[in-house]
């Protein structure tokens, strides 16, 4: 149960959350070419638009509903499905999880380092991004 509150920021979305890490990645999805591909308006490879700026209410949100989920979906379609014969699990009774990050600086250093406390569970990127 200690994950549901992540899985839930996906959908309802959270106030006081952080955003600019999941745009960024968005971004890099939609510049890979990634589904769906149409909630960012690029030009010259940057943000012009958002289509979540739009939403009535929460626009001013540090998450708003469904962007998350949105690039959780863009990450299933088009990583882990297009993929899963190469990242499934050796033992098809098993289940996958992400179970943690690490950030390696070039002399082998770790950087950032965080393990995860179950599924569903997701490293903070602003804290990642903060550390390097």
């Amino acid at each position: 149960w200690a994950t549901l509150p992540a899985v839930l920021v996906g959908y309802f979305g959270s106030p006081g959350g952080k955003r600019r890490w999941i745009e960024e990645s968005l971004k890099q999805g939609q510049l890979a070419g990634r589904w769906p591909d149409s909630v960012l308006q690029l030009a010259d490879g940057e943000v012009v638009a958002n289509a979540f700026d739009d939403t009535p209410l929460v626009s001013s949100w540090g998450v708003r509903p469904f962007e998350l989920a949105t690039l959780r979906l863009q990450n299933l379609v088009s990583l882990q499905a297009k993929h899963w014969g190469a990242l499934k699990p050796a033992d098809e009774r098993c289940l996958t999880q992400l179970g943690g990050c690490t950030v390696v600086g070039s002399g082998g250093e770790c950087l950032y380092s965080w393990v995860d406390r179950g599924l569903c569970d997701v490293a903070d990127f602003e804290s990642m991004l903060e550390s390097l």
